[in-house]
């Protein structure tokens, strides 16, 4: 019978390894840096850490730890990876890149009757939707960008069983299966203007990020911390996307499945065909979208104003708890949702005229919060725990 190999890969801090591992270090190199110093790294089937360094240079150490691989196979896998940092004036470039893609971890495991994943359908995730804490969009994404300790190889072998020869599962031997860990810390002062072109790349910014970054990504995934720098610029397409907060800087999303945001403040969001969880809207913060589908969970006590402008999009909107805000919402062929059983259709103008949809007007009382407007056609906006004015056209 053919052997068959799979690779799985795991995104996870690791802490326990094996003693029989082999470590081979792949680069490692270091250079200055002052204010004046600006980078581009170029990034290709690579997954990096970005820390903070605080020695005023910019740092790289790539290493592999290898475990049940033969000296062969190490070398296959040298082979297929390219790395090289150099240095120009006070330009800094990485290229980054791998034949296969190289993951946090990834697992190799033989064997000629295959894998089965151990899925327990008791286990199957509550699709119901409730208010989310900022706190709680923050520990997911801790969770997911950072790992949880496990031993490697118990990650394995809770998720995946084999057959025997009699087509019964039974428990994989550690013994079938080899474990590739990479580790690739890139180490940066806080003031260095970063670039970073990213294809089927992996990046965790593990720190909060006061550096200037310009980010192309397409394919992959980008977790972060803080990133504060009102000159950020974004533009990630397919990918990932995780940070616990956001402050300044303009964003574009396409195709983000995946989405997580703690809270955002002074920012601009382009986006189409994502799904993106905001944990807090703070001020100042405006989104431009098609067809995609967002969760506004909590508003800042001065979120001041959020403008949303949009088409065919899919609106969960969660209302300021306690303070006084407003809201309109323009637009034309709209349905507005309320639960399961309250459904309010906007229908559309004989001209596709916008129009003045529905209103909740400040009750003038206590504080004020800040005012939330719509733009938005051939949308449904799902409303959570208040009610609206519909306005008689």
């Amino acid at each position: 019978m053919k052997q068959l190999t799979f690779k799985i890969s795991a995104l996870m801090l690791i802490t326990s390894l094996s003693v029989f591992a082999q470590k081979k270090t792949v680069y490692s190199e270091q250079f200055s840096a002052d204010k004046n110093t600006t980078a581009i790294f170029n990034l290709e089937n690579t997954t990096v850490s970005i820390e903070t360094s605080t020695d005023g240079k910019v740092h790289f150490d790539y290493s592999l730890e290898f475990d049940g691989y033969s000296k062969k196979q190490i070398e296959e896998e040298l082979e297929g990876i390219k790395v090289n940092a150099t240095k120009f004036e006070n330009h800094i470039t990485l290229i980054s890149n791998s034949v296969t893609q190289i993951s946090t971890v990834t697992y190799s495991y033989d064997s000629p009757n295959g894998l089965v994943l151990d899925y327990d359908a008791s286990q199957k995730a509550n699709d119901s939707i409730v208010r989310k804490s900022r706190d709680s969009i923050v520990e997911e994404i801790r969770y997911n960008a950072f790992g949880k300790i496990k031993a490697p190889f118990k990650y394995f072998n809770d998720r995946f069983k084999t057959k025997d020869d009699n087509g019964k599962l039974k428990n994989v031997r550690r013994g079938n299966i080899r474990m590739l860990r990479s580790q690739f810390v890139i180490k940066i002062p806080p003031y260095l203007k970063l670039k970073i072109n990213g294809k089927d790349a992996q990046i965790t910014v593990r720190d909060d990020c006061m550096a200037e970054l310009s980010v192309v990504l397409k394919r992959g995934y980008f977790y972060a911390k803080q990133l504060i720098n009102e000159y950020n610029l974004f533009k990630i397409e397919n990918a990932n996307l995780r940070a616990e907060g956001i402050v300044g800087g303009r964003y574009d999303f396409n195709n983000i499945s995946k989405g997580l945001i703690g809270s955002l403040q002074n920012v601009k969001i382009t986006s189409e065909f994502s799904k993106i969880q905001i944990g807090e809207l703070k001020e100042k913060v405006s989104i431009t979208d098609f067809n995609s589908e967002y969760f506004f969970y909590n508003w800042d006590s001065n979120f001041k104003r959020f403008d949303l402008f949009s088409e065919y999009s899919k609106i969960h909107l969660f209302y300021p708890k306690v303070h006084d805000f407003s809201m309109k919402v323009m637009g034309n062929n709209t349905k507005s949702m309320y639960g399961d059983k309250y459904v309010v259709n906007m229908q559309p103008t004989s001209k596709g005229e916008k129009f003045n949809m529905m209103e909740r007007k400040a009750k003038g009382k206590g504080h004020f919060s800040g005012a939330i407007n719509f733009d938005i056609i051939h949308g449904i906006i799902y409303n959570y725990n208040d009610t609206f004015t519909a306005s008689k056209n």
